[in-house]
């Protein structure tokens, strides 16, 4: 279908329905359904970003399988998702935006951010390439405490949560990352290592290991 028709949206229609209709009695625990449910927020968060069409646009393709047992009701779930729009993460064209995880780490609490070593997304070069950083409707913190709560209900623990996320900022401070030509023939060197030691810290590896793999 055309980007913008729906897609997203219908399977999000379709997997409530069948979480309502597949659903066990309310005395019981709906962790399974809930656990469908709550995989959207998700993968919203880390796959899909503002295109020049939709605000909100799959830059992925997932495969969603809904399992159920004899009596009709939700067993279990599989996804697989596939084909990451790799590239941007790092190029942004105008009036779109990077993936919303970027933009909601930098708008989580501030212990969060002071952690993370992170500020506003415009000092951040792989954000900053487009003009669009705020959407219209879309408040970006309020969308940071919705994934984490999310992130908790289908299974990942607060410790490989503050893991992603450790990732997702040192990815920011790669991007910030400057380079000069090197003493020897076609090499290269950090122009500040500013952004190398922070992106390093939240790796959790060497900087010299760090700088060498990019050099």
């Amino acid at each position: 279908g055309e980007s913008g028709a729906g897609k997203t949206e219908t399977a999000k229609v379709l997997m409530k329905y069948l979480a309502k209709m597949g659903g066990r009695a309310v005395s019981d625990r709906r962790t399974v359904e809930d656990q469908v449910l709550e995989s959207n927020p998700v993968l919203e968060a880390f796959g899909n970003a503002k295109t020049v069409r939709n605000n909100n646009s799959s830059r992925f393709g997932k495969f969603v399988e809904i399992q159920f047992d004899q009596w009709g009701r939700i067993s279990g779930a599989a996804i697989k998702t596939y084909l990451l729009e790799r590239s941007r993460v790092c190029q942004v064209s105008d009036s779109e935006r990077n993936y919303h995880c970027f933009y909601m780490l930098c708008a989580a609490p501030p212990e969060d951010t002071k952690k993370l070593r992170l500020a506003d997304p415009t000092t951040f070069r792989y954000l900053n390439q487009s003009q669009c950083i705020k959407l219209d409707g879309r408040d970006d913190s309020e969308e940071y405490a919705k994934t984490r709560e999310a992130m908790g209900i289908v299974g990942i623990s607060s410790e490989e949560q503050e893991a992603i996320f450790r990732v997702l900022a040192a990815i920011l401070h790669l991007g910030n990352i400057e380079f000069v030509n090197g003493e020897e023939v076609d090499s290269s060197l950090p122009k500040d290592k500013k952004s190398l030691k922070i992106a390093a810290e939240l790796f959790m590896c060497d900087e010299q290991a760090l700088e060498d793999s990019l050099c």
